[in-house]
């Protein structure tokens, strides 16, 4: 069964809800979700933009332990000077994202 886009928007609001924990600059949902042709095997995936030290990986399982919500949800954490850099590069990923993307939470200045 398909969930309907309520049922998404509550499982986005709840994913938000844990990754405050973990202080994002901000968080972008994209793919299917995003642009509203998710199925019942669709998953949320999710860019998640944080000032950090961290190596990739670790950032990775990080934001993967402080998710409560069950289900399947691909995180991908970059730091905004990675993301810009990608964004200048015209990085094919980073314009998807930006094109079909939307962002589900910025931290408040």
């Amino acid at each position: 069964m398909i969930p309907s886009p309520q049922a998404i928007e509550t499982k986005v609001q709840q994913v938000v809800n844990d990754l405050k924990a973990y202080h994002p600059q901000q968080v972008i949902l994209f793919g299917s979700t995003a642009r509203g042709d998710a199925d019942q095997y669709s998953d949320l995936d999710f860019v998640i933009l944080k000032d950090t030290t961290q190596p990739f990986l670790e950032r990775l399982k990080e934001v993967a332990l402080l998710c409560t919500v069950p289900g399947a949800i691909d995180f991908l954490v970059y730091t905004p000077q990675e993301w810009r850099q990608m964004q200048e590069m015209e990085a094919p990923f980073a314009q998807r994202v930006l094109t079909e993307g939307r962002t589900v939470y910025e931290a408040q200045p």
